[in-house]
């Protein structure tokens, strides 16, 4: 009893030393005061990271409302709002004091609004992991962890690009890089890709050293990744970070569409530079149509003698081959098989053409979705159910003036298109309502 009674003493005795410890010093208040005061002139020059280093200091030491609600506006400043919102709710569940200054009150307050209102601006990312279930795999953003338990539920993030990452046991990791604006709400997928032997995706390439006196361009591509070219010099793949001298650059990428865009951009001492850029709506149509392509054709048609006589009504099908050149120009050529009849109660009356053609044309994409054609076709031609029968060689233009595509890839094709015909047997002129599907 002699031993439990003697701490109890000692606890007694250090207890007002433990509780006067933890009250910031007269020396620890008025640097405080400094720092707030040079904070704020930072901040009203609008130099938000000098503001924010000078207001963490000063609440780190004091972790009163009146210090953190200045730290919370700078670092909404700078972007960052999930952690402005903490500081935020810290102020505002600051415990009350019967004789606290009336700064502590109004800062309480402001902090409360303050944070209500940025909810609302702060953005989320939403994960999905697929090939391999979420309870076995390890994601992480920018580097921090995330419980299994907490992917199904959006990820608060801060305006910005942010990588994300995916790894399982027995299966190659996946990462992807977007930028996600205020408020949005971003959906990432990781596909994890069984490790079956395959070789794996290439591991990212180390950083290169920093140049003396200058200094990095981040260079992004949210949707597609690029080949980058800096001063007409290939560095890599987006996203990457490239050690530059401070200056003016011309940052350029080229996507697999074929489409390249160029920029400009201003590299200051110490600092890095970000330059987005974003595939053309074309590019994403030319990235799947590029090279050489197949697919089929079906068309009701019409046919018209250009001598005379009554409208012919049939058919046609056919195997296409795309090339696809440039995001602007495709080659198409084939093979059309066309059958076509003049009905009539009278057999005199009664006309059928057979044809056989192998068109060449030039494609015109206007946009992802509208183009026009023209060119020329020749193959055989048969005009049945006259004496004699006239059948040979056929060759004339063909062109359609609006073709209409459909599809993620605009795979599906509907197309207007007319021709004439000449050669050794009865010239026509024909018109086609053109059904496409390229396997793309």
């Amino acid at each position: 009893m002699s031993r439990v009674a003697a701490l109890l003493v000692t606890a007694t005795l250090l207890a007002p030393s433990l509780a006067l410890a933890a009250e910031p010093s007269s020396a620890d208040k008025e640097t405080a005061r400094n720092l707030m005061k040079e904070g704020d002139a930072k901040f009203a020059s609008k130099d938000y990271a000098g503001a924010l280093k000078a207001y963490q200091a000063a609440h780190a030491i004091m972790q009163v409302p009146s210090t953190g609600l200045p730290l919370a506006r700078a670092q909404i400043e700078r972007g960052l709002l999930v952690e402005a919102r903490d500081t935020l709710l810290q102020v505002s569940r600051h415990p009350k004091d019967a004789n606290e200054p009336a700064a502590f009150v109004k800062a309480r307050e402001e902090a409360a609004d303050l944070a209500q209102k940025l909810a609302t601006r702060i953005p989320s990312l939403v994960i999905v992991v697929e090939g391999a279930s979420s309870d076995v795999a390890a994601v992480a953003v920018d580097g921090a962890s995330i419980p299994s338990a907490a992917l199904s539920a959006p990820r608060k993030v801060n305006p910005g690009s942010h990588t994300v990452t995916a790894s399982a046991s027995g299966f190659h990791a996946a990462s992807a890089t977007i930028n996600v604006k205020e408020g949005a709400n971003e959906k990432v997928t990781l596909k994890l890709v069984p490790a079956d032997g395959s070789k794996p995706p290439p591991a990212p390439s180390s950083p290169a050293p920093a140049i003396q006196g200058g200094g990095k361009l981040r260079i992004e591509s949210s949707a597609h990744e690029g080949n980058v070219f800096i001063d007409g010099k290939a560095v890599g793949a987006t996203p990457l970070e490239v050690p530059v001298t401070a200056g003016v650059h011309e940052v350029e990428i080229q996507y697999p569409g074929g489409t390249n865009e160029k920029k400009q951009a201003t590299v200051d001492a110490g600092q890095t530079e970000r330059v987005e850029f974003r595939p053309s709506p074309m590019d994403e149509v030319a990235r799947y149509r590029k090279g050489l392509h197949f697919g089929g054709s079906f068309s009701p048609a019409m046919a018209v003698y250009t001598e005379g006589g009554a409208i012919m009504f049939g058919a046609a099908a056919g195997f296409v081959m795309n090339i696809g050149i440039t995001p602007m120009f495709d080659f198409r050529t084939g093979g059309t098989l066309t059958v076509v009849h003049r009905f009539n109660e009278n057999p005199e009356y009664q006309a059928t053409q057979i044809s056989v053609v192998v068109p060449a044309m030039l494609r015109v994409n206007w946009s992802p979705w509208f183009s026009s054609a023209a060119g020329l076709s020749a193959g055989f031609v048969a005009d049945l159910q006259t004496d004699p029968v006239l059948y040979g060689a056929s060759v004339g233009p063909e062109w359609s003036l609006l073709s209409m595509c459909a599809g993620d890839r605009r795979q599906y094709e509907i197309s207007f298109s007319q021709g004439l015909r000449f050669g050794q047997a009865r010239r026509d002129f024909h018109q086609l309502v053109t059904f496409t599907y390229l396997s793309l």
